[in-house]
């Protein structure tokens, strides 16, 4: 019965606080602000590793991560870089 108990209590708890952050995430401009700013720093900073990403560390990365991904982008940058 006590585990019940704290099972709801913790439950309730944490609809309310993912509830409370959702209206403080939807209704604070600037908070939602600071959040997109840090998201675009965090792709900044992955664009800027692919920049000095040698050949063989995308395929041990790709294959590590199973992201076939990281190749197309260190290919698409490449291609870039020479003007295509």
């Amino acid at each position: 019965m006590r585990n019940r108990v704290l099972t709801a209590v913790a439950l309730a708890a944490t609809v309310a606080v993912g509830a409370y952050a959702g209206y403080k995430i939807a209704t604070d401009d600037e908070l939602r602000g600071r959040l997109l700013r840090g998201a675009q720093d965090i792709v900044d900073t992955s664009k800027k590793k692919m920049d000095v990403m040698t050949e063989d560390v995308a395929m041990r990365t790709a294959q590590m991560t199973k992201n076939p991904k990281i190749n197309q982008d260190w290919v698409n940058h490449q291609w870039e870089n020479v003007g295509f």
